[in-house]
């Protein structure tokens, strides 16, 4: 499908969502408000994420946690549908590669049931449980992070194994007539690989976001929505 047989594609969508809602509604006029790009909001999660079980495609819903007004006017209520997918992800690995994950919303369904093609990004995710917050680059991509008790528990244990393994070397050495400083370079090696290995064995966070997750969302595109406005005020 062609960029343009796309444009007229979304605007016959909407504008036979005004004549619907004209129809509903009853007498009055209907007026198309657009929400412009670069306009922010924040949504409730309403699917819960996982980037250790999640996969690429999976569906997001979302509520609209607070209003949106278009030069002082109502646009689009409180609790408003958003619907939408998980555009990219990627699951944490060691070597403290932590996951990643891009969220971007395709819909949006008004508390009367029309539904209306957005293009939004999920620019961050708050997570007021845990006191933590999800940045996202400029193109939507938010990273999980490192777990830094989790790092310094790991190489703990990597130091642990490498001061034994270095204590058995210098034993040996001792018994093959190694001098006091070579016995303490054994030792001190042994610690040093342990705790690179600790380091090197520790993966990075996943990303786990529970319902009711607070969602930070960019409009990309313009976004129009059909209002109808009362005939006694005309």
């Amino acid at each position: 499908m062609t960029k343009a047989i796309y444009r007229w594609t979304v605007t016959f969508i909407v504008m036979s969502s005004v004549f619907c809602t004209a129809i509903v509604a009853g007498p009055g006029n209907v007026k198309v408000v657009t929400i412009k790009p670069e306009t922010t909001a924040r949504l409730t999660l309403q699917s819960p994420i996982n980037s250790k079980l999640s996969e690429t495609g999976d569906f997001v819903t979302a509520t609209l946690a607070e209003p949106i007004y278009v030069d002082d006017e109502l646009v689009i209520p409180r609790g408003a549908e958003f619907q939408g997918r998980i555009i990219a992800l990627s699951k944490a690995r060691r070597i403290q590669r932590s996951s990643s994950i891009s969220i971007a919303f395709e819909r949006l369904i008004t508390p009367s049931g029309i539904t209306v093609p957005i293009s939004a990004q999920v620019t961050a995710i708050d997570d007021w449980d845990h006191e933590e917050s999800l940045k996202g680059n400029n193109k939507g991509k938010m990273k999980g992070g490192h777990s830094g008790a989790r790092t310094i528990d790991n190489m703990s244990r990597g130091t642990s194994l490498g001061t034994s393994a270095g204590f058995i070397g210098a034993l040996l050495g001792g018994a093959a007539g190694g001098g006091g400083r070579q016995l303490l370079g054994i030792g001190g090696a042994g610690m040093a690989a342990g705790m690179i290995a600790g380091i090197l064995l520790t993966k990075g966070s996943e990303i786990r976001v529970n319902q009711g997750t607070i969602l930070r969302i960019r409009f990309l595109k313009p976004a129009a929505f059909p209002i109808q406005e009362d005939s006694a005020t005309n």
